[in-house]
C-alpha cells in the first residue's frame, strides 16, 4: 500500500484499511508527511468522524508524529459488529501489529485519546505489544463492570443509557450508509429519547427495544450482573499491572469514572521494575466531556485545561516517550477547589495525608469525635422510609446523563445545590460545625455505615456536601452501594432483615478546601436515580426488577458505640509559615 505521490514533506491524508486476524478489516484515516517514516500517534475510536476532529492532528504532527484514526469494529467504515468492549484487545493488537510494519511508521506507536478511547489503550498495554511506546487515556474506568457498569453493584442507569442512545443513533446512520431500512429502528429509538423519564422509569431494565436490536450491549451487560465469567474474559484490569510503557491518566473531579482514573494511576506498572515511576496524573475540575473549569454552579478559576495548556503537555509527555526521554511533567498534578490553584504532587494518595474519622451522630451531627453511648437503638440510631417508587432525585454530581423532567439542569455534572431536597424524608443529614478554620480535604473518600433495613436487598447513598454560609449545600462527592454487593461483586451476601450490618460506601475522591465559615455535611439515603437503578428489595438482577417488587424499606443507621457509623476524610495539613529572612 504506497502513499500518494506528493512532494516530499508535504502533509498528507488518506483512507487506509487495517487487516484483522478473522479476515475483517477496519477503517482508518491517516495525517502523514510525505517521504517521512516517524512515531505514529494512533486513537482507536468506536465514534462518527466527526467526534475524532477533537483530536490535535495538526499539533501532533508539529510535534513530529503520523495520526492514525482507526475506527472499531462495527464502526465508521469498519466490518464487523460492534459487540461493545469485547473485541478491543485482539482488534487493538492486530491494529498495532500492522501499523509499525507500514512506511510511514518508524516502528514507535503512542496512544491517546478519552473515555472508550483511553479503554482501547488499557485493552492492549498489559500486553507489552510491540511498538507500543506510550499511552495517555483520558477519563478511563478501571473495569468494563465494577467502575462503568455497576458502582458497588448498582446499575449506572444514567449513563448506560445516554450512552447507548449516543451510540445507537450512530448505528442508525452506519444502516443508512449500508442501504438498510433504518426507519422503524428509528422511530423506537426516537420515542426512548422524546421522553428518557419514562425510559429511565421502564421496567424491566432489560427490555428496551429501542436500543437492544441496535446495540447487544445493553441486555448482556444486564443478563451478566451475576456472571463474573464473562467481564473476566473481557477485561484489562487483571493486566494493568504489567504495563510497561510511560501512561498520563487525566481526569476530573467531576467525571463518573474519576475512580478509574485514580486506579489506574495507581495500579499501571505495579508488577514491573521502576513501572509506577513511569505513570504521570492529572486531575481538574472537569466532567466527562467538560474541561472549561466552569462546571456545576461553581466556577474554578483557572481550573480550564487552556489555563494549562493540556494538549501541549500530552504531545510533550508522548512525544518524551517514544523518544526514551525521561517525562518533564510532574508526577502528579491535581486543581485544589476551595483554595483555586493548580498543585504539583509526587504520589497519590498524598503521603503526609492526616486521615481523619468524623462520625455520624444521632442528633444529626457530624464530628471528629466518636459520639458517647453504647449506639442503644433508642437513642443511637436514625431512621427513614425508603420507597422505590418515589427515589431520591439526581441533582448534579460526577454524571454523564440524557435529558431532565423538569428542563432543569439537575442532570448535568457538576457540583449543584442540594437544597432542592431539603423537604425530602428520606434523607438522613448529618453536619458538622462551622469550621474556625480552613480544611484540605485531598484523597479518596469513604463511610462506613452500620445500618439495618426491613427489606431483603436495598442500597445505601452518601454525599459528602459543602455548606456555605449562605446556605447553599454543593455536592462535593457521592457513592452507594447495593446491599447484597456489599463485600464485591464477585462475593453476594444475602441480607438478614433487621441485622445490623457494616456497609462501605466508596464516594471516589476529592480536592476541596472546605474554607472557614463554612460546613461539612454527609447526606445518607437509599436511591439517587436516575443516576443508578432503583434497587427493589427483592434481590433479583437489576434487569429482571418489575413494577411489582418495588416495595419500601424502613432503613435505621445507626451511630456510636459498637456501630459508629462514619466518614473517613483525607485531611492535608497546612503548609508550615515560612520562616522569617533575617
Amino acid at each position: 500500500m504506497s502513499l500518494i505521490d506528493a512532494e516530499p514533506g508535504s502533509q498528507l491524508i488518506r483512507r487506509v484499511r487495517i487487516p484483522l486476524r478473522d479476515g475483517l478489516s477496519l477503517a482508518g484515516v491517516l495525517y502523514c508527511v510525505a517521504g517521512e517514516a516517524r512515531p505514529v500517534l494512533l486513537t482507536r475510536t468506536p465514534y462518527a468522524e466527526p467526534l475524532a476532529r477533537s483530536l490535535p492532528v495538526l499539533p501532533a504532527l508539529d510535534a513530529g508524529f503520523a495520526v492514525l484514526v482507526a475506527q472499531c469494529r462495527g464502526s465508521g467504515g469498519s466490518d464487523g459488529e460492534l459487540r461493545t468492549f469485547e473485541n478491543e484487545a485482539a482488534d487493538g493488537r492486530d491494529t498495532l501489529e500492522w501499523v509499525v510494519k507500514q512506511p510511514w511508521c518508524d516502528g514507535r506507536v503512542a496512544m491517546l485519546g478519552p473515555s472508550y478511547l483511553g479503554m482501547t489503550q488499557l485493552a492492549v498495554a498489559g500486553d507489552d505489544p510491540p511498538g507500543l511506546a506510550a499511552i495517555a487515556p483520558s477519563v478511563t474506568p478501571s473495569d468494563y463492570r465494577d467502575t462503568l457498569v455497576f458502582r458497588q453493584g448498582a446499575f449506572q442507569l444514567g449513563q448506560a443509557l445516554a450512552w447507548h442512545l449516543l451510540t445507537g443513533a450512530q448505528m442508525l446512520a452506519r444502516a443508512a450508509a449500508r442501504g438498510d431500512d433504518p426507519r422503524p429502528a428509528a422511530a423506537a429509538l426516537g420515542a426512548l429519547a422524546a421522553d428518557t423519564e419514562a425510559a429511565y422509569r421502564a421496567l424491566p431494565l432489560a427490555d428496551r427495544p429501542g436500543i437492544s436490536a441496535l446495540l447487544p450491549s445493553w441486555r448482556t451487560w444486564l443478563e451478566n450482573e451475576t456472571r463474573p465469567g464473562y467481564w473476566q474474559q473481557i477485561s484489562y484490569a487483571p493486566r494493568r499491572a504489567r504495563i510497561r510503557v510511560p501512561g498520563l491518566h487525566i481526569g476530573g473531579w467531576f467525571d463518573l469514572f474519576l475512580r478509574g482514573t485514580l486506579d489506574n494511576f495507581v495500579t499501571a506498572g505495579r508488577g514491573e521494575p521502576g513501572g509506577t515511576a513511569r505513570q504521570h496524573l492529572i486531575v481538574g475540575p472537569w466532567s466527562h466531556i467538560d474541561q472549561t473549569g466552569a462546571v456545576g454552579e461553581l466556577f474554578y478559576p483557572g481550573g480550564g485545561a487552556a489555563m494549562i495548556r493540556l494538549e501541549e503537555q500530552q504531545l510533550r509527555f508522548l512525544r518524551e516517550s517514544v523518544d526514551g526521554a525521561p517525562s518533564s511533567l510532574p508526577p502528579v498534578q491535581i486543581y485544589v477547589m476551595g483554595a483555586n490553584r493548580w498543585r504539583a504532587e509526587q504520589e497519590w494518595p498524598l503521603a503526609r495525608t492526616d486521615w481523619q474519622t468524623w462520625y455520624l451522630c444521632a442528633d444529626g451531627g457530624l464530628r471528629p469525635t466518636p459520639p458517647a453511648g453504647d449506639a442503644d437503638p433508642a437513642t443511637g440510631s436514625r431512621g427513614y422510609r425508603h420507597d422505590p417508587r418515589d427515589p431520591v432525585p439526581t441533582v448534579g454530581g460526577a454524571i454523564l446523563m440524557a435529558g431532565s423532567p423538569d428542563g432543569s439542569l439537575d442532570y448535568q455534572p457538576g457540583s449543584r445545590d442540594q437544597r432542592k431536597l431539603d423537604a425530602r424524608a428520606d434523607i438522613l443529614r448529618f453536619t458538622s460545625d462551622v469550621l474556625g478554620e480552613d480544611l484540605e480535604v485531598t484523597g479518596p473518600l469513604l463511610v462506613r455505615l452500620f445500618a439495618a433495613t426491613s427489606a431483603t436487598d436495598t442500597d445505601f447513598t452518601a454525599k459528602l456536601i459543602d455548606v456555605h454560609p449562605d446556605g447553599r449545600a454543593m455536592w462535593v462527592a457521592d457513592g452507594i452501594v447495593r446491599a447484597r454487593y456489599r463485600a464485591g461483586m464477585d462475593d453476594p451476601r444475602p441480607v438478614t432483615p433487621g441485622e445490623v450490618t457494616e456497609y462501605p460506601i466508596d464516594l471516589g475522591a476529592t480536592s476541596q478546601v472546605f474554607l472557614a465559615g463554612h460546613r461539612l455535611r454527609v447526606d445518607i439515603a437509599s436511591s439517587n436515580f436516575p443516576q443508578y437503578d432503583r434497587n427493589g428489595g427483592s434481590g433479583k438482577p437489576a434487569g429482571e426488577v418489575t413494577e411489582d417488587d418495588l416495595e419500601p424499606a424502613t432503613q435505621t443507621v445507626f451511630c456510636g458505640g459498637a456501630w459508629p457509623s462514619a466518614i473517613v476524610l483525607p485531611v492535608i495539613p497546612p503548609d508550615p509559615p515560612a520562616a522569617s529572612a533575617h
